[in-house]
């Protein structure tokens, strides 16, 4: 037969869709974590003292004094539900909170002349600079200065943005780490285990088959309540769930079963070898959960493709003629 429908095709694929369903499992994990240490509205936490420090007051000469005085500020105490940072900050209630504070002695409606002349007087500071350097740009409009302090602010959530991705990689290695280990998830053991049993082989191939079928793992993350900033809502479309057949055969393939070859061999020679297998194979599981869920589905379907490219459907459902009977007769 060749490639196509071969054993180490279906091992392949079983490899695959087995990465798939724990990295589901990681980042599922992963959102839990989030959700409990408030990571998002941590890394905004950052984001903003990286922009408003170092920056004195009329009244202050500490330079964290211009920070305190944003989080002071009505729009954004508000946002501050039992005092939990809230995990999203829009660039206009941004810049509305720094023009305000810029324009602090002039109370009421304000014109660019008083914003510029409210940040010269200002000691000076990081913020002064950056703030000063935007408006003086924005041909004297109030509205394009604000439009540029909220550039400024979305520029500085692309960086918040990469903290926050890499913050989530060290959790989901993290994760990968502790859910190999707990369901031994050795991908050596797995490729034997598909290699050597044709009918649970079988099974995964099929229910790959229906995984594949499945929308892209992903999610999303929305505030729906505009009230409470702290509250995301996450979303987890239908390829992050796992349905009753896929907990199955992971059963059939993980865990510490009582037929562990290790134990079994741990007074023989080859212990030793056995035991270094495994470790290798811990390895590579946790490199591909690594990789995240979105990349071992878009890798299912391709070799998925490759698999099924091997015949024509019209082939696979063409029935023999009476002539091809005699002959075979």
């Amino acid at each position: 037969m060749g490639l196509f429908n071969s054993t180490i095709l279906e091992v392949a694929i079983g490899v695959i869709f087995i990465y798939l369903l724990l990295s589901i499992l990681c980042t599922a994990a992963n959102e839990w974590v989030a959700a409990i240490t408030r990571r998002r509205g941590e890394m905004l936490r950052q984001g903003i003292r990286q922009l408003l420090e170092n920056q004195p007051t009329r009244g202050e000469a500490d330079t964290e004094a211009f920070l305190r005085e944003f989080y002071n500020h009505p729009l954004i105490t508000s946002m501050m539900h039992d005092k939990n940072h809230p995990t999203y900050l829009s660039p206009r209630t941004f810049a509305a909170v720094v023009t305000d504070l810029f324009t602090a002695a002039k109370p009421g409606v304000v014109a660019f002349d008083d914003l510029e002349a409210g940040g010269k007087e200002l000691p000076e500071g990081n913020v002064k600079k950056s703030v000063l350097a935007l408006v003086q740009r924005s041909s004297r409009d109030l509205e394009a200065a604000q439009v540029a302090i909220e550039g400024w602010f979305n520029d500085a959530m692309d960086r918040v943005n990469g903290w926050y991705k890499r913050r989530t990689q060290l959790w989901t290695i993290m994760i990968a780490l502790a859910l190999t280990l707990v369901a031994n998830a050795d991908t050596i053991h797995i490729v034997r285990q598909l290699g050597t049993d044709p009918v649970l082989r079988a099974a995964v191939v099929e229910e790959a088959k229906v995984r594949a079928q499945k929308p892209r793992p992903t999610i999303s993350v929305e505030y729906k309540d505009e009230d409470d900033p702290t509250n995301p809502t996450v979303t987890r479309n239908e390829g992050n769930q796992l349905s009753e057949k896929e907990l199955n055969l992971l059963g059939q393939l993980l865990g510490w079963h009582d037929n562990d070859n290790v134990s079994k061999d741990k007074a023989g020679k080859d212990w030793k070898r056995l035991w270094l297998e495994r470790i290798i194979g811990w390895l590579l599981t946790i490199l591909a959960l690594s990789l995240g869920a979105p990349f071992w589905f878009d890798m299912l379907n391709k070799v998925m493709n490759i698999r099924f490219a091997g015949k024509s459907p019209d082939e696979a459902s063409k029935k023999p003629d009476k002539q091809d009977a005699k002959l075979r007769a």
